[in-house]
């Protein structure tokens, strides 16, 4: 059984579109796992993932473990040491970011307990080595996350490596196919990992953003006497200043362009020629 990882993000929704234009193999199915506090831009663009997959013969499930949102509040009210999602925590003076537990259990057990239930297996029983080939939406700039699965039967390929493809490649991919087609970030509403930016379009749509401050205000003492916070500053989400460095009137320093000049220069790759040129 051949599997799509679909996150509905830029990678996974490039690979599921080529396998339904026929530019590669399809899949025997593709299975989205939904945290319960996606992005609301990612469900609608999963909405239309499902009805191109459908137009191709191609199913797309989704599975569902819990809330991640009822989670974390649940957990901060019972004043758990445990928490799925890694929050700042800020405790004796000093801030860290918990560990990350959330994608392993909303993200890649329900995936996996729907392949078994498809497979007609019980979740002790043993399958054969490498029966069910996995894709992930990986693309060759981020070669650094590739990682086996811990089960032998699950055999983890990322097509987007093998052909090549950067994220780059992809966004240019479908602007030929899908011209004027946004591809929204896949991931939860509030998610630790969030920089700035993805903040600030949050903020945009007036019911998320309440929902994000609400949450983040009702975690803050939520942990062996720590303070709980969403935004890595370990400051209140509502108080946090999201401006620019070029709105806050200070000068930009170009560390995007060097992190890309550093990461194509490990991959072994040139540059596009319009970022060839240093900024002053």
């Amino acid at each position: 059984m051949k599997v799509l990882s679909l996150g509905a993000g830029v990678q996974s929704s490039t690979l599921l579109l080529m396998a339904c234009r026929g530019a590669i193999e399809k899949p025997d199915l593709a299975i989205f796992a939904d945290t319960g506090w996606e992005d609301p831009r990612t469900y609608q663009h999963l909405n239309w993932l499902e009805g191109e997959a459908a137009k191709a013969g191609l199913l797309v499930l989704r599975v569902q473990r819990g809330n991640i949102r009822d989670d974390l509040l649940n957990a901060a009210e019972m004043k758990m040491a445990f928490l799925q999602m890694p929050v700042f925590i800020r405790k004796n003076g000093d801030l860290r970011m918990g560990r990350r537990h959330c994608t392993e259990y909303f993200k890649l057990r329900p995936i996996r307990e729907q392949i078994r239930k498809l497979l007609s297996v019980g979740p002790r029983a043993r399958l054969p080595k490498d029966a069910v080939e996995l894709w992930v939406g990986i693309s060759l700039d981020e070669a650094r996350r590739m990682s086996q699965a811990r089960e032998q039967w699950v055999n983890v390929t990322w097509p987007l490596v093998r052909m090549r493809m950067t994220r780059f490649d992809c966004l240019a991919w479908l602007a030929k196919h899908y011209p004027g087609k946004e591809v929204p970030r896949s991931s939860c509403v509030g998610c630790p990992f969030h920089s700035n930016e993805c903040w600030k379009e949050l903020r945009q749509d007036p019911e998320v953003w309440k929902d994000v401050l609400e949450t983040d205000e009702a975690i803050r003492n939520g942990t062996q006497g720590g303070e709980l916070y969403l935004h890595r500053s370990g400051t209140p989400l509502s108080e946090v200043d999201l401006r620019t460095p070029e709105e806050k009137g200070q000068l930009a320093f170009p560390f995007y362009q060097e992190e890309r000049w550093k990461l194509f220069g490990e991959i072994g790759l040139l540059l596009p020629e319009d970022e060839m040129t240093p900024v002053e």
